[in-house]
């Protein structure tokens, strides 16, 4: 029970505000036009029904970020898809769903990884391209900057590239924090990577959340080898899933 006498909430995995952020204003839009509320409404459903069974789960999520086999100790957590083809996003924890789970309030423990694609809007990918390397600010238009969770890097680990199956991937790993409102945050590494996938139309990018095997020591006397911000184990781990479509 709350300390007002109200019933506890059942807390909500943080990489839904995540992504729900990441989606705000494109589902915004939705909404605003007229004729599409039956489209959200079955969408609302097929993902409840996907949630409750772990077979339709894990197909939901291999249909966004495709593999065969998941990294050891990862599991499929859920997947979403906004109408219209404008937004999708899947997600996978280290914590196993199980067979009951009824909706995204599963969390991660120690480990998560997100992975969105979006359709081009403006010069989001060039921002974000920029952010990445380091060469500009993060862009205010950014999923995380306009979610409830605030995605704070406050020391850069490493930037770069790796490939992955052919694919050149742009990465920034850093020290940062996932927090919710009134909630306490995650602090660890978050790296961002963006696969450049050719002849594609769409915004790909996703955000993998480790442990700090050191977070009191500074970046530079830190041993980041085997973490999420070790460029073998980015592409290793990378190396599961078809970041690009074929």
């Amino acid at each position: 029970m709350e300390a007002d006498g109200r019933p506890l909430k059942k807390s909500t995995s943080p990489w839904v505000y995540v992504g729900c952020g990441c989606a705000a204003l494109v589902l915004l839009a939705l909404l605003g036009l007229g004729g599409l509320t039956f489209l959200g409404y079955r969408t609302g459903k097929e993902f409840s029904e996907a949630m409750k069974d772990p077979v339709k789960r894990e197909a939901k999520v291999k249909s966004v970020l495709p593999y065969e086999q998941l990294p050891a100790g990862y599991y499929p957590a859920f997947a979403f898809s906004a109408p219209m083809g404008l937004m999708e996003m899947a997600m996978l924890s280290d914590r196993d769903p199980g067979t009951g789970s009824s909706g995204p309030g599963q969390d991660f423990d120690e480990r998560g990884f997100m992975y969105m694609n979006m359709r081009l809007m403006r010069d989001n990918k060039p921002k974000m391209e920029r952010f990445l390397r380091g060469e500009a600010p993060r862009p205010e238009d950014s999923g995380w900057y306009q979610s409830d969770v605030k995605f704070d890097p406050k020391e850069v680990v490493r930037r770069g590239t790796v490939t992955v199956n052919g694919t050149e991937v742009l990465y920034s790993a850093g020290r940062g924090e996932i927090r919710r409102r009134r909630r306490e945050g995650r602090h660890g590494l978050v790296t961002m990577v963006m696969p450049e996938c050719s002849h594609d139309n769409r915004l790909r990018f996703g955000l993998w959340f480790g442990p700090d095997p050191a977070p009191d020591k500074p970046v530079a006397e830190t041993d980041f080898a085997g973490t999420n911000a070790d460029p073998a184990a980015i592409q290793e781990f990378l190396g599961h899933f078809q970041l690009c479509p074929k």
